[in-house]
């Protein structure tokens, strides 16, 4: 899911439309163009098109105009109206690439699973004083570490054991609100310093 849809769901729960959010659970979001003029001079509407998993685009198909309202009412929270934007519509469309999603889904969660074992791995090793596996494991922990971020963020990967500033930055403007508070600085500089002894 992206930002515009994890911050959507969030607040439709903060004012108990839970089973509206929950409608929206692995969607994606894009904005389009229509030709309906808006409040500004000259500027047309934009529609707010949210990309559905299959499992639930019939259902949303069918959401009553009220419900369609809150939606909206919801995205006028977060996108105020102004000459730049203006969403006047949502749609419903279904969502491309579902499986490859999917199947992204399951590798990253695998590469995550794989980057808790060598954490554990590493911490033993530290234990008794095996520093040279304690070190391959951590460096290992940081590159799953790593993929996995990536591909939950970005739906892509990169094969190299680290990545460079404009990566991070990518992955950094991705990062959903409600998940501002972890520290995914951290990984990026345990990476700089890894680095220096993989070169």
């Amino acid at each position: 899911m992206d930002n515009k849809i994890i911050n959507l769901i969030k607040l439709l729960k903060e004012k108990g439309e839970n089973d509206l959010a929950n409608l929206l659970i692995g969607s994606e979001s894009e904005i389009g163009e229509t030709d309906q003029y808006g409040s500004y001079w000259n500027q047309f509407l934009s529609s707010f098109n949210i990309l559905v998993p299959k499992a639930n685009y019939q259902k949303l198909q069918k959401l009553s105009e009220n419900n369609r309202g809150i939606i909206l009412q919801v995205l006028s929270e977060i996108y105020p109206k102004n000459e730049d934007l203006e969403i006047g519509f949502v749609n419903f469309k279904l969502l491309p690439n579902e499986n490859v999603l999917k199947e992204n889904k399951i590798l990253a969660e695998s590469w995550l699973k794989r980057a808790r074992n060598k954490l554990d791995d590493g911490k033993q090793s530290l234990n008794k004083w095996h520093y040279a596996e304690a070190v391959s494991s951590f460096q290992e922990c940081i590159e799953f570490s790593i993929k996995s971020i990536s591909l939950f963020l970005l739906d892509k990967y990169s094969k190299d054991h680290r990545f460079d500033e404009k990566e991070f930055k990518e992955i950094l403007d991705n990062i959903p609100a409600t998940l501002q508070n972890l520290e995914f600085h951290k990984i990026y500089l345990y990476s700089k310093f890894w680095g220096i002894f993989i070169q």
